[in-house]
């Protein structure tokens, strides 16, 4: 390790710690309450999104409306470069991009490289930490049918005693928590197993191997961003896995069950049609498609077509959507068209939420690809953008709903799908919650796919006629190359590619809301050509119009966004937390009745949950575009934590490692201050008594009562003693 620059980074640390501490006014007098005794639910957040039914929400009530206006910047701990702890510097994956996990008063942290930091809860000391091994990328390319682009992950689970991720070069790695050694691993994800000596073959014998007939369909992706989901009891781990380069260079879409012991493939569900022969049919090949195994897709597509539900933006209410069997069936035979090397169903990135009681497993899925230019891939392109349900033990499939038919702008769904027991429309349901870059949150009934709500806010400012989405019904929609056919000339889009909704959103059981940060930030962009996604300048605006030589804008494209609730129930949007000038790409949970977040304009901020008035907010000194977590020390202490630097503010243009900081309430909070006031009030009492009125009298009466103008007149007292000592202090020292 490099010790000069490990003392400077940790200087620069340190030195932010006693600033920001100094933002702490005063430490209120009293005892903190129901710090013992936390549920196991509580005191931990083991999943990227807290559980496995991925609510983003942690039921812990320290931190709560009332207490988060307290909370105080407890530690920061630095996160070591790549040149300093891993081996090698890759640019870009510098830092970390996945929230953390505490379980049991331990914080680990995995960073984009793979290797992984345990800290203290309590004070941000280092319990262990685990140098992920230097990886061949020129090897694993090789080695299996992968790309290795971008180095960044998501984050990992905490599973049946082990830190779970997936790994480079289509693998899972378990690491003792403990320790951080590697308990065990999963190897050769990619590859069906074969009779080979160690259970798979090399690139140069995967066409004998038989692995892509009929499987192959050009790259998949290596980096894994998101780990697999267990179900120990039933000796079962699930993985889904995309295409390279946003689906550009294929990769047939598959989800598949393991045996969580040994390994084993137990079934691997395909949800895109097959390419060919892997000699001829690949990233910059074209040739020959399997005819019979294409024709073969297309009928179960007919067959299984009353399980397919399309969104429809022609149909305004539930379900929102139509089912495959209406359109033209020609079309959904053909759907994918001849499937070339630029087709396929990209990197999926979201949690897959297991229903163990009903024996189901459900995911969403990123767009089609390549976007913008599907010349090669006519009608809707299933599974793209879409939730889709599967039967856990046998991956047989169960429905579908897809939110973007004919996907040509990147509306991926790959984000936290949520499975709740919950009310909508007055009736109890378990349905299946799911967010897109479309800008729409969908409240899916988990037994069917059927729609409830398609909740959309007002807020999001949509551009006219080429982002309108497509209609299944029609021919001409379902069969277009491009967004602006026949024009090829550039046009402003919004929602973009990066989205209207690109995070991570959370769910209230006990107010039955959702919240989610939704986003404007207009895109000026190209078509390109038919064998690569389009050109694009994401984060454009109304200065750079002209710039762009666009003036006729169909909108004016401000950047900004908001915080949103919805009520589940009715699918209604309750309020919204306006923010201007910049668009959010942060994760935004939900505990002790505040909305938590982070945002590109470096505040931490905290929202009542049931108004959205801001009761907490601190500048972190950082952009931020990952998500907190809150959970208790070893104490029983609860905190919040999140993580800054890296690719956390790729967007400003820095590759630092960053930091990770903890936040928690002081030792004692103030004590209840009760104030006795009278208060005189009239009361007009009525009575009749047969046809006589008896006389109006008035009645004083006297209440005690707590007066919260008097609370925040003491409160502001206290401050104001202490800043004057601090500054009086400073003036005799100096």
């Amino acid at each position: 390790m490099n010790q000069r620059n490990w003392l400077a980074l940790a200087a620069v640390l340190l030195g932010y710690l006693l600033v920001a501490s100094t933002l702490v006014v005063v430490a209120p007098v009293g005892t903190a309450e129901g710090q013992n005794n936390l549920s196991r639910e509580e005191r931990n957040w083991e999943f990227i999104n807290h559980n496995r039914f991925g609510t983003n929400h942690n039921p812990q009530t320290q931190i709560n409306k009332e207490t988060a206006q307290y909370i105080e910047l407890k530690w920061v701990a630095p996160i070591p470069s790549t040149t300093q702890f891993g081996s090698g510097s890759w640019g870009d994956a510098e830092g970390s991009q996945a929230p953390q996990l505490v379980v049991d008063g331990i914080v680990f942290n995995v960073l984009n490289r793979k290797s992984i930091l345990a800290y203290d809860a309590k004070d941000g000391s280092v319990v262990w930490q685990w140098e992920h091994p230097e990886y061949d990328q020129d090897k694993g390319r090789a080695d299996y049918p992968i790309s290795m682009d971008t180095a960044h992950t998501h984050g990992m689970y905490y599973s049946d005693g082990f830190l779970v991720q997936t790994d480079f070069g289509c693998r899972y790695t378990f690491n003792d928590p403990k320790t951080g050694e590697v308990a065990k691993q999963i190897l050769h994800l990619c590859v069906e197993n074969t009779n080979a000596a160690d259970g798979w073959y090399p690139a140069s014998k995967l066409n004998e191997a038989g692995w892509g007939i009929p499987t192959n369909s050009g790259e998949y992706r290596s980096r894994g961003t998101h780990p697999p989901t267990t179900w120990v009891e039933e000796d079962l781990i699930f993985h889904q896995l995309g295409g390279h380069a946003e689906g550009t260079y294929g990769g047939r879409h598959f989800a598949s069950a393991r045996s969580y012991s040994t390994g084993e493939l137990v079934w691997r569900t395909f949800l895109q049609p097959p390419c060919g022969d892997p000699t001829t049919c690949g990233p910059g090949k074209d040739g020959p498609l399997f005819v019979k195994e294409k024709a073969e897709w297309g009928q179960w597509l007919v067959d299984n077509c009353d399980k397919i539900w399309i969104y429809s933006p022609k149909v305004t209410e539930a379900p929102y959507a139509v089912k495959a069997c209406e359109m033209n069936q020609d079309i959904l035979r053909n759907d994918w068209g001849d499937m070339r090397s630029n087709s396929g169903i990209s990197n999926v990135w979201g949690q897959m939420p297991i229903d163990k009681e009903n024996g189901m497993i459900y995911y969403g899925t990123a767009q089609a690809g390549p976007d913008r230019n599907a010349t090669h891939a006519p009608g809707p392109r299933l599974f793209g953008a879409a939730f889709v349900a599967l039967d856990a033990k046998n991956g047989e499939f169960k429905w579908a709903y897809q939110t973007t038919p004919r996907d040509l702008w990147d509306f991926d769904c790959s984000w936290n799908t949520m499975l709740v027991d919950t009310v909508v429309n007055g009736e109890e349901k378990r349905v299946i919650l799911g967010g897109c870059k479309n800008g729409i949150i969908y409240v899916l009934d988990a037994a069917t796919g059927y729609a409830y709500h398609a909740m959309e806010s007002t807020f999001i400012q949509r551009c006219a006629v080429i982002c309108e989405l497509y209609d299944p019904l029609s021919d001409a929609d379902m069969t277009k190359p491009w967004t602006n056919y026949p024009s090829s000339d550039p046009f402003w889009m919004n929602c973009q590619t990066t989205g209207c909704l690109e995070a991570d959103f959370a769910f209230d059981p006990d107010r039955n809301m959702l919240y989610a940060g939704l986003y404007n930030m207009p895109e000026w962009a190209s078509v390109g050509n038919a064998e690569t996604r389009g050109v694009s300048v994401a984060g454009c605006n109304a200065d750079c119009r002209e710039e762009r030589g666009h003036a006729d804008m169909p909108f004016d494209p401000i950047i900004n966004s908001s915080i949103v609730a919805f009520d589940v129930n009715t699918g209604e949007e309750k309020w919204r937390y306006f923010m201007d000038g910049y668009g959010f790409r942060g994760g935004v949970i939900v505990s002790g009745g505040v909305v938590w977040f982070a945002a590109v304009d470096g505040w931490a901020r905290g929202l009542d949950a049931d108004t959205g008035e801001v009761i907490y907010e601190h500048n972190i000194g950082s952009s931020a575009v990952v998500q907190p977590t809150i959970a208790a020390d070893a104490d029983g202490n609860m905190k919040i934590f999140r993580v800054i630097g890296g690719r956390s503010i790729r967007g400003m243009g820095s590759s630092q490692p960053g930091a990770i900081m903890a936040y928690g309430l002081p030792d004692t909070l103030p004590e209840p201050v009760i104030v006795e006031v009278e208060v005189e009030r009239i009361v007009e009492v009525e009575v009749v008594k047969e046809v006589e009125v008896i006389k109006e009298v008035e009645v004083t009466v006297t209440e005690e009562v707590i007066s919260p103008i008097s609370y925040v007149a003491i409160g502001l007292g206290v401050i104001l003693v202490v800043v004057s000592g601090v500054l009086y202090s400073r003036t005799r020292n100096a």
